[in-house]
């Protein structure tokens, strides 16, 4: 497989697909598990062959030889696949009750993965992957991470959310749709839009991987049970005064909303399917409800976590 163009290396990759409801949610307050859910070729832990549904626990090493891959399943919703000739450890994955916030810890030491971090909005998350001299982690994000050990280089790719990477003091944001390079030792370079077939390859697998909890859906057909969720936000933790756009994204029923309203956590309250919000510090419970001409309705809510400083 060759290393010479993100496009191609990304795209190439045993067909595989894994569905959303395959997943169990994660237990209120327990971290996920890890399971392989799907292996192909010579793939091991800890230097014993990985077998599909095994789980992966803290401190294991996952390494896919030539030709070999496999797919990381976290309970709450994460995805990994761990392309050929990569060596991958997971540190652990902890949860803190009190912030109802998952922690994924893992280390990247050689090869490449694409990455769906990601859980159900009444949970928050760090997912954190550390890489030669850099530490990468994002909230929430899909994206692609190589590690060149030989040439202590690594590139990273966001697809979809942004990603933070750090580098002793240095500090970089990677927005959604670009990529940047991080060199050891050096201070790392600004991120560039990626190339258009690099973002079409990075969708073709996330797309095939399926269980994808970030992508905002475009209102649907009409008829059926009405459903909503809330969108136009991906960054669900933020620093104080943290302000939002909120959006309600409606699909079945009848087609015509007869209302959408919105109590936003803090004793305010707003109405339509677009609100703006400025929260201060605190957590607060997000819900909206929304009722069709026919009188059928739907509720969806989300939490959001504003703090001094939250390093996301």
């Amino acid at each position: 497989m060759t290393r010479s163009g993100a496009g191609k290396w990304l795209a190439v990759v045993a067909a595989g697909s894994i569905l959303l409801s395959q997943m169990a949610p994660a237990a209120a307050q327990e971290a996920s598990i890890i399971r392989a859910t799907r292996v192909d070729g010579a793939v091991t832990r800890n230097d014993g062959p990985l077998r599909e549904g095994d789980v992966v626990g803290r401190d294991d090493r996952i390494v896919a030889a030539a030709s070999s891959a496999a797919v990381l399943t976290w309970s709450s919703g994460s995805i990994v696949e761990v392309y050929p000739e990569t060596a991958l450890v997971v540190r652990g994955v902890v949860y803190e009750g009190e912030k109802k916030l998952e922690k994924t810890l893992l280390t990247l030491q050689r090869g490449r993965l694409f990455v769906k971090a990601q859980v159900p909005e009444h949970l928050f998350n760090h997912f954190e992957l550390a890489v030669g001299d850099a530490v990468i982690a994002s909230q929430g994000a899909e994206l692609a991470v190589r590690h060149e050990e030989a040439e202590k280089r690594s590139s990273v790719w966001s697809l979809i959310g942004a990603v933070i990477a750090e580098m002793g003091p240095h500090r970089v944001r990677i927005a959604e749709g670009q990529q940047a390079t991080l060199k050891s030792g050096a201070r790392p370079d600004a991120p560039v839009a990626m190339p258009e077939r690099t973002r079409e390859a990075l969708g073709k697998t996330s797309k095939r991987l399926g269980g994808s909890l970030l992508i905002e859906e475009d209102v649907g057909a009409t008829g059926g049970p009405l459903q909503v969720r809330i969108g136009g936000i991906r960054n669900r933790r933020g620093n104080a005064p943290y302000t939002v756009t909120l959006k309600a994204i409606v699909r079945g029923g009848s087609g015509r909303t007869k209302s959408v309203d919105w109590s936003l956590g803090d004793g305010k309250t707003a109405r339509g399917r677009d609100v703006q919000h400025t929260f201060t510090q605190g957590v607060y419970v997000v819900v909206v409800r929304v009722e069709d001409e026919n009188g059928q309705k739907a509720t969806a809510q989300l939490n959001i976590s504003v703090e001094e400083e939250c390093g996301c």
